[in-house]
């Protein structure tokens, strides 16, 4: 099972799949149903507001990577995800912190170019 982090959730929406590391790039052919966090669409959401991306609308950006890669969100239960967010504190960064912890609740590896993340996550992906 594997997670996708918000910038390559762009990445994948922009079809810029060439810009995710060898491991990522192997570990997504290798999938058929990666998955989100449903904090990566408030963060997507958040960064269209603030004119830093802009897709047509983020659920269109969603239902279009749905249909071409199979993506699906995750469905772990808020009170896991608070849990596995309370056990580290290596970033301040609210949607990084919920979106690791999505990953962590779930079981599942993610797929980030987040170098914090590549730090301290044992199971991040690059």
């Amino acid at each position: 099972m594997i997670h996708l982090d918000t910038q390559i959730v762009t990445w994948l929406y922009l079809r810029k799949i060439r810009n995710l590391g060898d491991a990522a790039q192997r570990l997504l052919r290798r999938t058929s149903a990666p998955m989100i966090s449903p904090f990566v669409i408030v963060e997507l959401e958040i960064l269209t507001e603030l004119g830093r991306i802009s897709p047509p609308s983020v659920p269109q950006m969603i239902a279009t990577l749905e249909d071409q890669i199979g993506l699906v969100q995750s469905e772990a239960s808020m009170s896991a995800v608070s849990e596995a967010a309370c056990r580290f504190a290596w970033t301040r960064d609210p949607f990084d912190r919920l979106i690791v912890a999505n990953a962590m609740a779930d079981g599942a590896k993610l797929i980030t170019a987040d170098q914090m993340i590549l730090r301290h996550f044992d199971q991040a992906v690059w």
